[in-house]
């Protein structure tokens, strides 16, 4: 057969087009199969002029013959035939065939080891299509995986480094407090927030910098306060000012304020997710400097130098939106498709966008972003990765993977390059690190209808190169923690242990030993040379044959043996909970003095339903000043009344039933309680210390604070 220039052409024409769309064609539209179908196309040629006439052309007197030979001219003989070979086609294939080839999602699996790249806004349509028709909106619902546990993708390697050395010698996890260097002018000693990795910040909805207060309260306003000597005077709010920001968490860096959370302006009905910078250089008359946007729920976000990284995920759905929007060039609009990539196999009909902004560009407000067709729940991050895990679940094996994907970070270059899937589902973000190139992640899986444990380490290149796997049969994973070689794993069932495992040998992780205690702790903190505080729960028998969380439970252990762990001391509070035992930026740690504090919440329970509720003596403080923040009758300004703790608790008759304070303890060769202090009845999320004053934060946005001088 010969190969006419112009039936090739066709045919590359159509390849193009699967090919832009991420079609993957049938195998009996290959061009093999298109020439077999078609008459011999030289026996056409031959009865074909060259300007496309019959041979026989212009015999015919009829008049309609001549308009037919007119229109031969314009339109060849060849691509007749083709015309009609490809009805052939649809006949012999049939429509649906056919059909279901040009409307098929893109194959989005990896490409010469690399993340599937979008090529068309069509394609990506056709794929949220195709998860919109599947029960795509029960998000613990996993589709079928047709990966192993091992399988992964990377395009580039990961320049790693060593986390940081704290001060005494163990590897970094907190940043500790410090006088601050602002323009604020002088300040104390101060606490700042408890992070997973030092340098790396992390928002909260409480930043102190040992002059001012700064702190989100139950109407998602950010409230300024001077504070000195344990009294506080509002100075400014913000929130509303210009636009209705809906403030989730914030940072702080010298004189800017930063603002995370959802933002309605009256040019976007729809709002966005927002990061917004404030000029707070006078405090009582915050400016709001620039804005940076992209769609998208919070997921969490990291301070990195100037730089704020935001992680969304996106939810989109047949029907309505189908790629990101997010800042460009001074425009909210939606990213192009060509600079979106895909995780293989995706699950959900969501995106993971990441932004990367500069809070020092002013107006200018620059920032990047890049997003990926996947999903994510939490994340890590160091000052040169940032990582996305999602839970997904695999029907057919009966158990939960780990959908990791990696992106790099330099300053406004973001990019997603790598993808994994381990085995098991994770418990947070501490479940997961990176060092020296290897990233480590522990997870609890299903086997043979029990849980089980396990550790993986993936390389630079984001392959597994090691793992350990099937360790605490029937119990899930409470608490992890890496310092440097070694992992730290808590689980539990009836009992809590600890594991150290050995991470020296990438390739060949290794259980050093453990130590058994009741209860389970769900934070774990150094606490100086060779030991290890957990902060968790106290469990107790509930009568059917299981237990209960009973209060809160502090244990010290010893690990300057790896080999013999050992218990050192534990404390438990009966009826006692904190936030930090899920929340482990509700720690307050005092690097210098060697002291921590919780808030605590205390429920008492009547021993009869009939009986009236009997309190303890309430031991009153004469240091507590507690701050309610009031507007002045005078200049309109808000400003602070100091009331009496026994008038707040005394009026507080609905709530008298729980008790609210700050647990101060220390944790050195034995755990010891500094003061149990009582502020209230009103839960309280968040404590801070400048100088010898400890802040608490409550649920309605009060600030209470107490003097604490010191362990002596």
């Amino acid at each position: 057969m010969s190969k006419n220039t112009d039936h090739y052409t066709d045919l590359e024409y159509i390849r193009e087009k699967f090919r832009s769309d991420g079609i993957k064609a049938p195998d009996s539209l290959s061009e093999e199969n298109i020439f077999a179908m078609l008459p011999d196309l030289d026996e056409v040629q031959k009865q074909t002029d060259s300007d496309g006439q019959p041979h026989d052309a212009g015999k015919s007197k009829d008049p309609s013959d001549a308009f037919t030979q007119v229109k031969a001219k314009k339109r060849p003989a060849v691509r007749k035939w083709m015309a009609v070979a490809a009805c052939t086609l649809i006949a012999l294939l049939g429509v649906s065939q056919v059909y279901n080839a040009v409307t098929a999602p893109p194959d989005t699996s990896l490409v010469n080891g690399e993340l599937y790249t979008f090529g068309s806004k069509t394609e990506i349509d056709r794929l949220v299509d195709s998860l919109s028709s599947e029960n795509n909106y029960n998000l613990w619902d996993g589709g079928d995986i047709l990966y192993e546990d091992s399988e992964m993708a990377t395009g580039e390697t990961s320049d790693a480094a060593a986390p940081s050395e704290m001060a005494d010698g163990s590897n970094g996890l907190v940043r500790s407090q410090a006088k601050s260097s602002s323009a604020t002018g002088s300040s104390e000693d101060h606490s700042d927030t408890y992070l997973q990795v030092e340098d790396v910040d992390e928002a909260d909805i409480v930043k102190t910098d040992g002059k001012y207060i700064y702190y989100v309260n139950d109407d998602r306003e950010v409230v300024i306060l001077s504070a000195k000597d344990g009294k506080t005077k509002q100075l400014s709010k913000i929130g509303s000012s210009g636009i209705e920001n809906y403030v989730h968490d914030i940072f702080l860096k010298g004189d800017t304020l930063v603002t995370v959370g959802y933002v309605y302006a009256d040019d976007d009905e729809d709002g966005y997710t927002g990061v917004v910078t404030y000029d707070i250089s006078d405090r009582k008359d915050p400016k709001l400097v620039s804005q940076f946007k992209q769609t998208g729920s919070i997921i969490s976000s990291r301070m990195v130098g100037d730089y704020v990284y935001l992680v969304t995920s996106d939810y989109v759905y047949k029907g309505g939106r189908t790629v990101p929007k997010v800042l460009m060039d001074g425009k909210f609009k939606e990213m192009s498709a060509d600079s979106i990539c895909c995780v293989p196999e995706p699950e959900r009909s969501s995106y993971i966008v990441l932004g990367a902004m500069d809070i020092t560009s002013g107006k200018q407000a620059k920032c990047k972003h890049t997003a990926i067709f996947g999903a994510t729940e939490d994340i890590y991050c160091n000052d040169h990765n940032l990582y996305t895990a999602a839970y997904e679940w695999d029907s057919d094996r009966q158990t939960s993977y780990t959908r990791l994907v990696r992106a790099s970070l330099d300053g406004l270059k973001v990019k997603f390059n790598a993808t994994a899937r381990v085995r098991g589902s994770i418990k947070d973000q501490f479940s997961m690190d990176e060092k020296d190139g290897y990233f480590r992640i522990a997870t609890t899986a299903q086997r043979d209808g029990m849980d089980v444990n396990n550790l993986f380490i993936l390389d630079s290149k984001f392959k597994e190169v090691g793992k350990l796997t099937g360790f605490a049969r029937n119990e899930s994973i409470k608490a992890v923690r890496y310092f440097g070689e070694k992992a730290y794993v808590i689980t539990y069932e009836a009992i809590d242990p600890l594991f150290i495992i050995d991470l020296s040998d990438p390739a060949s992780p290794k259980i050093d030993g453990e130590v058994k205690i009741d209860g389970f702790s769900t934070l774990l903190v150094p606490a100086g040379e060779g030991r290890l505080l957990g902060i968790g729960h106290a469990t107790g028998d509930n009568g059917y044959g299981g237990e209960y969380a009973a209060g809160l439970k502090l244990v010290l252990f010893d690990i300057s043996d790896p080999s013999e762990p050992k218990v050192l001391d534990s404390k438990e509070f009966k009826d006692m909970d904190s936030p930090a035992q899920y929340e482990h930026k509700a720690l307050t740690v005092n690097t210098k003095e060697g002291w921590y504090a919780v808030p605590y919440g205390i429920w008492s329970y009547p021993e009869d339903d009939n009986d009236p509720v009997v309190e303890d003596d309430v031991i009153i403080e004469d240091d507590v000043i507690i701050e309610d923040a009031e507007v002045s009758e005078t200049d309109g300004t808000e400003a602070t009344e100091t009331e009496e703790a026994e008038d707040v608790i005394a009026d507080d008759d609905e709530t008298s039933d729980y008790e609210a304070g700050v647990l101060v303890f220390g944790a050195d060769d034995k755990l010891k309680v500094y003061d149990q202090h009582k502020l209230g009845h009103e839960e309280l999320l968040r404590s801070v210390y400048i100088g010898d004053y400890i802040y608490a934060l409550d649920r309605e946005g009060n600030v209470k604070s107490f003097r604490f001088s010191g362990k002596n």
